[in-house]
């Protein structure tokens, strides 16, 4: 039962709701893969020579947020905000939680939606392993192995929480939403600036360009986002603070079919709440969490989502 439930529908097949999320502006996407780096601000990104791969063509093509900012720090709540709207108690300071999580979250709504799910980890040591930390792989920034409502098993048909090895090379076989975790290095995390950006980016380029050139052609997309700018004060953080520091401005690119390459504020901005709520009503999924309290006090609501970035329907 766990494989099939993590199983995609007939390939192409519209729900009424993905019917209503075309005719309200938003591209009903076949595949989307999530990649989340670490620890840069905004301005350490767009524009760096360190950088070419995710300026010269994620960004020179995509759709650039210039008001996109995290929830917290440390880093891990990042990660559970994205994926569920909530950063579900863990707290400020990257502890795994100690007991399965049991709340609703993006991975458990498109499943029950009849579309499917999968996070590809790299490193992870073994499919389904609940490992904390193996090498340069670091299960806090790996939120779907908390929840106790996914599917959990020890192989690719039985479990969402995958190594990166086993990211389909047919890219027709990928889940309708991946997340893609790179390790401790591969994500800019570790080392110093700017040869851990340039890490990065060379990994996105080598392991991922071959999904994104398809992708433009294929009803499919890439969205590549960050957790945090940097490790500052513990706790929710202000996008309407003062300090450029204290605001947690990240950067976030939509690059792939159905995309209008342009650079968006989006008003006040937006968070990775807004991400998943358009991600939820792309695909008519319940809505997960809510908007972190510091941001609706800032004017980004929990109803914003993003469709000024995409085509209209073909």
């Amino acid at each position: 039962m766990l494989g099939a439930a993590c199983r995609s529908p007939r390939p192409g097949a519209l729900t009424k709701e993905a019917v209503k999320a075309w005719l309200a502006g938003l591209p009903v996407y076949e595949h989307v893969v999530i990649v989340v780096e670490e620890n840069k601000d905004y301005g350490q990104i767009v524009d760096s020579p360190a950088a070419p791969y995710i300026n010269s063509t994620l960004r020179a093509e995509g759709a650039n947020l210039t008001r996109m900012f995290g929830e917290e720090h440390h880093s891990e709540g990042n990660y559970f905000w994205l994926f569920s709207g909530s950063h579900q108690g863990v707290g400020f300071f990257d502890a795994v939680p100690e007991r399965p999580l049991a709340g609703s979250n993006l991975g458990m709504q498109l499943l029950r939606a009849g579309r499917s799910f999968k996070g590809y980890s790299e490193d992870l040591p073994a499919i389904g392993s609940k490992v904390v930390r193996s090498g340069l792989y670091a299960r806090k920034h790996v939120p779907w192995v908390s929840f106790s409502n996914l599917p959990a098993g020890k192989t690719a048909d039985s479990s969402c929480n995958l190594r990166f090895q086993d990211f389909p090379t047919d890219f027709r076989q990928l889940p309708t939403v991946a997340f893609v975790i790179p390790n401790l290095i591969d994500d800019m995390h570790d080392g110093a600036v700017p040869a851990s950006i340039r890490a990065g980016d060379t990994w996105l380029r080598t392991r991922l360009d071959a999904y994104y050139q398809w992708a433009k052609k294929n009803n499919s997309l890439l969205i590549l986002t960050f957790d945090e700018n940097d490790h500052n004060s513990i706790g929710f953080t202000n996008p309407a603070a003062r300090e450029a520091a204290e605001r947690n401005r990240i950067v976030t690119i939509l690059a792939g079919s159905h995309v209008r390459h342009a650079d968006y504020d989006e008003g006040k901005g937006v968070t990775h709440v807004n991400l998943l709520r358009t991600l939820e009503a792309m695909y008519g999924l319940p809505r997960s969490g809510s908007q972190q309290p510091l941001a609706g006090r800032a004017g980004i609501d929990d109803h914003t989502i993003l469709t000024d970035l995409f085509t209209p329907l073909p």
